[in-house]
């Protein structure tokens, strides 16, 4: 009788055990999972299929913000996408250039510079790392990320974010759209803007810039020490693995003066990238000859808008097709038809956005419009309803 209590005993201990444990994974991957405009860029960026980008664009907001790959589709015919976080620090730089190639080996890879500019003081918060380390498959790449960067006393939060995000509860009914959106994404198989996120703004700087001055300006001053550790093992890596299709850039910004150190790291940061034998572009040195506008081209000191999005990505484009040889691959009726969707999509936020940039006139705030533009469903549904009210509005208006 004994013996036939204990093993009913030991059944339902199992039971609970595993009832608890297939709780946890619920609530760590859904219910209690950090959710954000991040995790449907990085899910949608391993829902396309290996091999069908041309390009890749590794970095942090400044390029899901400065590159639009519809827009490139469109206009250039090559398929492309930013394998990017927010203020991504420079110790996940190669491990973001090896996920790309692992999962998607494209013919080019961009990399722009940002994580490498920080001072050792000013690195991002390791909640910036979360944005990468938990929204990739927990392959090798991930493990040897574990074991090198992270310390020995916070792993166990990478092993289970629960640990790290158990007050997600607190985001709700806020997070619901990212949920949502994320379900559809999964049912979709593809992003309809391709990870492209922006801010329906136009910045004018209210203090001294030092912008006017880069274009003959070669100062330097020195990485921080993580950041040239960072950059230079990034380098040797590629270097020792006869990677060559990879391409450093910095995107333009609006420089203040007293930012002005950082634009003098990304000279030296040059240096180093052509001294690997290693092209690099600094698009924000020659930002003014090129065409940017400061007074138009930006949403912030740091972002441009969509007009400069526009701008940014037709250098990138002239630089992978006309420099590089870039060739667009051959694409299957379905993926043409799931990209011309994305270019639709991305006409509906264009004009969306240049009526609240440069109009005013179909809406403020008080009429339930936003700013943000990211593809969550309460931003979709506002660029639908604006495209259905005013289809003759904006440059994409139907025709």
């Amino acid at each position: 009788m004994k013996k036939k209590l204990y093993i009913t005993r030991t059944v339902k201990l199992i039971a609970l055990t595993l009832l608890v444990f297939l709780s946890a994974i619920i609530l760590q991957d859904w219910v209690l999972r950090r959710v954000d405009h991040n995790t449907l860029r990085m899910d949608a960026f391993y829902m396309e299929k290996k091999g069908t980008l041309d390009a890749v664009l590794v970095g942090a907001s400044d390029v899901y913000a400065g590159y639009s790959a519809p827009y490139a589709y469109e206009k250039y015919g090559y398929t492309s996408f930013p394998f990017a976080t927010q203020a991504s620090p420079s110790n996940i730089v190669l491990p973001q250039i090896k996920e790309v190639i692992k999962y998607q080996n494209p013919k080019m890879i961009v990399v722009e510079i940002n994580a490498f500019l920080y001072p050792d003081n000013k690195q991002p918060a390791e909640v910036n790392c979360h944005l990468f380390a938990d929204n990739i498959p927990r392959d090798q790449i991930w493990r040897d990320y574990i074991e090198k960067e992270v310390p020995e006393d916070t792993r166990i939060e990478y092993y289970i974010p629960l640990l790290k995000f158990h007050g997600s509860w607190n985001e709700y009914p806020w997070k619901l759209k990212y949920l949502s959106a994320d379900i559809k994404l999964r049912n979709r198989g593809y992003a309809l803007l391709r990870g492209y996120k922006t801010v329906s703004k136009m910045f004018t700087a209210n203090e001294k810039i030092a912008n006017s001055k880069f274009e003959n300006d070669d100062s330097t001053k020195p990485l921080g020490p993580i950041g040239e550790r960072c950059l230079r093992e990034t380098l040797e890596y590629l270097k020792e693995n006869d990677i060559h299709n990879v391409v450093f850039t910095r995107f333009p910004h609006i420089v203040r003066q007293r930012d002005y150190a950082r634009f003098k790291r990304g000279n030296r940061a040059g240096e180093i990238i052509e001294s690997y034998g290693y092209d690099f572009v600094n698009m924000e040195r020659y930002a003014l000859r090129d065409g940017f506008d400061l007074e138009h081209d930006w949403y912030n000191w740091d972002h441009l808008n969509i007009f400069g999005a526009e701008k940014c990505t037709d250098y990138i484009a002239d630089l992978l097709l006309n420099k590089y040889g870039l060739e667009p691959s051959e694409q299957t009726a379905q993926q043409k038809e799931n990209w011309q969707k994305s270019v639709e999509c991305y006409h509906k936020v264009y004009n969306y956005s240049e009526s609240l940039i440069e109009r005013g006139v179909f809406g403020t705030k008080d009429a339930g419009l936003r700013t943000t533009v990211e593809e969550d469903d309460e931003t979709l549904r506002l660029i639908d309803e604006f495209a259905e009210n005013y289809p003759d509005y904006g440059k994409y208006a139907k025709k």
